[in-house]
């Protein structure tokens, strides 16, 4: 059984203040459908990624919202901090699998959305905080931003790490999302600009921007998607992991095993190995992560995943080079954040697993442009949190 995802669509990335956030979840999804050779009335079910309209924007019981929207009267909510709308697609994918073993041929429409900016930065931060542990960490002052510092400084403290390998992703993925008229940021960036404090050791531009926007897919089996000559890309598989949401619990602090597990799943079940993969959207929604990722999705060992970093090298000439600027590791390349990925393309929150698989599927499809890269293999890193919740997804031609 191979799923097809025969449709994607997704707003720009930024401060929309024009748009409210019904506006961005129907422009995501009418591009999907559109590019699908389908209609709304043909969509079987639809699921949402959204991390917290209630508190941004006041609107509790999304799904019958959806409905009223888009006409789609089967509609299911999901959450999972940052990792909403990849939990959506793991949910959908295995609707349209039970589906065909019943023999029904069913589409679904999945959709991550977010819409942070209407609210003051402080509002927006203490929001963002309830996907940390709220008992803990929360209570305690603590902000992603420190969480992440936290990490951040811990693995400049066991490896010889510095914080120039921490500023050369950003300046690598500003670089790459020059070429995305989708992205928020696409402006260049240098090691000198890294120079506001935000939480030591994170500057400023280690940090994700707060962003509005929509990122929608279109999914069903591959022999419907060939019935309806629709362009489709093969998810091979997406799998979800859970961990400890708070810091202090977890077995290795530098550890994301929640995503470890999830891609190691991946791997086992498809017979792949990280060296196949030829294009992935990871999570860098603070440049330390983009590190942790490349190690959890066994690009690189504990600890050691900032040597990849330093493939790079000389950072000062980073902006020099031709983007998309790909990653080497053992003489080969890949491309790590295409799209510019969190920090550049930007984060809103609920939008974002949809709009890294959207990034992939528009590789695959060779849709991106200038930046496209030919990848026959790609696939997704999604985190919620500090790593409570990851997926791991797998696309190919």
């Amino acid at each position: 059984m191979t799923i097809a995802i025969i449709g994607t669509g997704i707003t720009k990335f930024g401060e929309l203040w024009d748009k409210n956030w019904e506006d961005l979840v129907f422009e995501s999804s009418l591009d999907a459908i559109k590019n699908s050779n389908i209609e709304f009335e043909d969509i079987n079910s639809c699921y949402v990624g959204n991390m917290n309209l209630s508190r941004f924007e006041g609107q509790d019981h999304i799904a019958p919202r959806i409905t009223e929207i888009l006409g789609i009267n089967k509609v299911i909510r999901t959450e999972a901090a940052c990792a909403s709308s990849s939990v959506a697609l793991k949910l959908a994918k295995d609707e349209i699998e039970l589906s065909s073993f019943k023999g029904e041929e069913k589409i679904a429409l999945v959709i991550g959305f977010e819409k942070m900016t209407d609210r003051v930065v402080g509002a927006t931060t203490s929001i963002l905080a309830s996907a940390s542990h709220f008992d803990t960490e929360v209570i305690n002052g603590a902000t992603f931003p420190s969480l992440y510092a936290l990490l951040a400084a811990r693995y400049l403290h066991e490896t010889e790490a510095n914080e120039e390998d921490l500023h050369a992703v950003g300046i690598k993925n500003h670089k790459n999302a020059m070429l995305n008229e989708k992205a928020m940021f696409r402006k260049e960036i240098n090691l000198e600009d890294f120079k506001v404090n935000i939480a030591s050791p994170l500057k400023l531009f280690d940090c994700s921007p707060i962003s509005d926007g929509s990122a929608s897919l279109v999914l069903t089996t591959e022999k419907h998607a060939k019935e309806l000559g629709a362009d489709y890309v093969k998810l091979e598989d997406i799998e979800i992991g859970t961990s400890s949401i708070s810091l202090a619990k977890r077995k290795e602090l530098l550890v994301l095993d929640s995503a470890k597990r999830a891609s190691e799943s991946v791997y086992k079940k498809l017979n792949l190995k990280p060296k196949d993969i030829d294009l992935i959207e990871v999570h860098d929604c603070f440049t330390i992560n983009e590190i942790l990722c490349l190690e959890a999705a066994g690009f690189a060992k504990k600890l050691e995943g900032y040597k990849i970093i330093r493939s790079l090298m000389p950072y000062e000439n980073i902006n020099k080079r031709d983007a998309p600027i790909p990653y080497l590791i053992d003489g080969k390349e890949l491309f790590v954040n295409t799209s510019g990925g969190l920090k550049a393309k930007g984060h809103p929150v609920g939008a974002t697993g949809a709009a890294q698989v959207v990034e992939v599927v528009n590789q695959l499809l060779g849709r991106c442009g200038k930046r496209n890269v030919n990848p026959e293999i790609g696939a997704t890193l999604n985190i919620g949190g500090t790593g409570g919740t990851a997926t791991f997804s797998v696309l190919s031609k």
